[in-house]
């Protein structure tokens, strides 16, 4: 379990004047699950996933890993060396390459016949697949993404979609997403949290009533478009913001 409570984090320009990107922010991760992180752009949702990951410091509060495992951050462009094969790339930072792990993790990630691709010019869902495995190389418990599917086409969005809910069953790996995409973070997801901007602060925690075996068929039930008119309400209350650089 992961523990988020009471951040913040404020800016301060060369003149003194003081901007508070995040407020207050608390909320629990559980061990196993999928959890999404739906706010508007701007509102600081990178930067938070930054502070859960130790690559930015909060101005208050703390993040409390009971777990004791290891959390990886992937952003919103995927990382990887164009002057490297895919398996190069995923083994790169490992202390001890085993071989056949990386073997297995390429055919995970369904890169099996690429290990020896180079990805510079290859798709976003491509190297996105090498970042997915690098990450999974060094055995984390939580995977934190950015946003990392808005320069995909549709149909890979589709199957990545699909490859994450398979490895969070298959492994037990703990996500979190950050997303403006309401369809998205309800097909992926356990639960979801909903944070406004300026300042960033958590609204409202929702559990997906959804079954656990998805298919792209779930977003005509009816389950699926109540629950993504309760999100798409949830924001419409706030004056200030409504729907603003939300995606349905």
């Amino acid at each position: 379990m992961i523990t988020i409570k009471n951040i913040s984090k404020e800016y301060k320009d060369k003149s003194g004047f003081k901007t508070v990107l995040l407020k207050n922010i608390s909320f629990t991760i559980s061990s196993g699950e999928i959890n999404s992180l739906i706010a508007p752009y701007g509102s600081g949702k990178s930067t938070l996933l930054k502070i859960i990951s130790g690559l930015e410091q909060q101005s208050g509060g703390e993040i409390i890993n009971s777990t004791g495992q290891k959390i990886i951050f992937i952003p919103t462009e995927p990382s990887s060396f164009p002057w490297f094969s895919v398996r190069k790339n995923i083994s790169l930072g490992l202390s001890k390459i085993d071989e056949a792990e990386i073997s297995r993790l390429i055919g995970l990630v369904g890169l099996e016949g690429y290990e020896n691709y180079y990805p510079q010019n290859n798709s976003y869902g491509f190297r996105f697949r090498i970042s997915l495995a690098r990450s999974l190389a060094h055995k984390p418990g939580v995977i934190l993404l950015d946003e990392p599917f808005n320069q995909m086409d549709i149909q890979t969005k589709k199957e990545i979609y699909l490859l994450i809910r398979n490895i969070n069953a298959t492994k037990k790996t703990t996500f979190i997403l950050a997303t403006t995409n309401i369809t998205e973070a309800l097909f992926l997801s356990n639960k979801i949290f909903l944070m406004k901007k300026k300042p960033g602060e958590i609204i409202s925690e929702i559990d997906v009533d959804l079954s656990n075996d998805r298919s792209e068929s779930i977003i005509d039930t009816e389950k699926f478009v109540q629950q993504r008119a309760q999100i798409e309400n949830s924001f419409k209350k706030i004056k200030s913001q409504k729907l603003f650089n939300i995606s349905i």
